[in-house]
């Protein structure tokens, strides 16, 4: 953890910054990722394409860009963007980039919602997968912390971590796959080239209402 990076990633916040931005700072801020992730994502060094997102909402039923774009319309928040001095900035460092960019793709391909019970899952996913900024402690952490603050969803949180550990660790590499490529597929076989089960299948549970929630990630919770 770099405490500088971390005052920087507030003070662009805090000036407006784009998310997306903000968000790859504090990825920076909060770690690097091991060789093996970043082997992994030397073939998409620099991947990630915007979104039509009207067009993604004309897609056939079923497919993964509709649902996708269904996901930020349901959940009311917009596509992570990150802006191009920032893609400039980390052009030899992929993976914020890329855990940027996919981070509400892996909410539609787990089917973790946007609340705190869904953010916990998909946290626990990437952890499962080995390309989370945090390792195993900090999510242990990071779920009694939601836990306490949501108390009402405690056993959501608490079980929805565990069904994410377990769904990371059995899939595909999730941010080293193209998976902006795939819209126009089904998203049941956009799961079956990830190793990704049904999530009613794998257990994974809605989040509940939190005024906690809503401040937490505002216009991402319930």
């Amino acid at each position: 953890m770099d405490l500088g990076k971390l005052l920087a990633t507030l003070r662009a916040s805090r000036a407006g910054a784009p998310l997306g931005d903000v968000m790859m700072m504090k990825l920076d801020a909060l770690s690097a990722p091991s060789t093996t992730v970043t082997r992994r994502l030397e073939a998409l060094r620099g991947y990630a394409p915007e979104h039509d997102l009207a067009a993604l909402r004309g897609l056939p039923a079923g497919t993964l860009g509709k649902a996708y774009a269904g996901f930020l319309d349901e959940s009311g928040i917009a596509p992570l963007v990150v802006s191009a001095r920032m893609r400039e900035r980390f052009r030899d460092t992929p993976y914020a980039l890329r855990y940027t960019a996919t981070h509400d793709l892996h909410h539609v391909l787990t089917g973790f919602d946007a609340g705190l019970a869904g953010e916990i899952g998909v946290l626990a996913f990437t952890v499962g997968q080995g390309s989370a900024p945090v390792g195993k402690a900090l999510l242990w952490l990071a779920r009694v912390i939601y836990a306490i603050a949501s108390p009402t969803q405690a056993r959501r949180i608490w079980h929805n971590a565990g069904v994410g550990l377990g769904m990371g660790r059995a899939a595909a590499l999730v941010i080293a796959e193209p998976i902006e490529s795939w819209f126009e597929a089904p998203l049941e076989e956009a799961r079956r080239r990830l190793r990704i089960p049904d999530p009613r299948e794998a257990g994974v549970r809605p989040s509940g209402s939190s005024l906690i929630g809503r401040l937490v990630y505002p216009g991402r919770a319930g």
